[in-house]
């Protein structure tokens, strides 16, 4: 069982991301499952993906890295015991730190395969030049081993360039990828990135 981490900030696509991905693993004969971390009392992504047919355990509360980390644990195990998935795709809340949400289940036997943080291309301005947000996403940004680059179809290549070489200031070591998971864009790509 292998498991990929979508990160991003709220808003970033990371459902998009996850359903684009499920589809297309599920098409190439993977069991794929998806852990969504849901904040508040409606559950929308969750529906979405159980309608589709993607078997869903949902973590409720705050953040999965900190409060739930052991029900994170608890979910990935029933999962794995229930559901026997080739691949787990963990979409934490946009507040989340990638790090601690793959430090929370390293005690698991499964292979934490990557974790792939989602940029949102379209709003990178504003969320870098507020003093609240910058934290957050400067540190999902360092602990990304995949950078996606998304929405790239509602922004000039001029300012996807420019913001291609701030990411790998920030973040050598990270791939950069560039897609649109709403136009399945990159999707592909990312698959072959990811080495499943």
């Amino acid at each position: 069982m292998e498991i990929i981490q979508i990160a991003g900030f709220l808003g970033s696509g990371k459902t998009t991301t996850i359903l684009a991905l499920a589809r297309k693993l599920t098409d190439k004969g993977y069991k794929v499952s998806v852990i969504v971390n849901e904040i508040g009392d409606i559950v929308i992504d969750g529906k979405v993906m159980e309608i589709l047919g993607i078997k869903v355990k949902k973590v409720f509360g705050g953040c999965i890295c900190c409060e739930l980390a052991i029900n994170l644990a608890q979910t990935i195990k029933i999962l794995k015991d229930e559901y026997n998935p080739d691949i787990v795709l963990i979409e934490p809340t946009g507040l989340a730190s990638p790090n601690q949400v793959k430090e929370s289940i390293k005690m698991l036997k499964v292979n934490i395969k990557s974790i792939v943080t989602l940029v949102d291309i379209s709003l990178i301005d504003e969320f870098l030049y507020d003093e609240q947000l910058r934290e957050i996403i400067m540190m999902q940004i360092k602990d990304a081993d995949i950078l996606a680059i998304n929405k790239i179809d509602m922004v000039k290549n001029e300012l996807l360039l420019k913001y291609e070489e701030i990411l790998k200031f920030i973040n050598p070591s990270a791939k950069p990828i560039r897609i649109s998971a709403l136009k399945n864009i990159g999707i592909d790509e990312l698959i072959n990135i990811l080495g499943v």
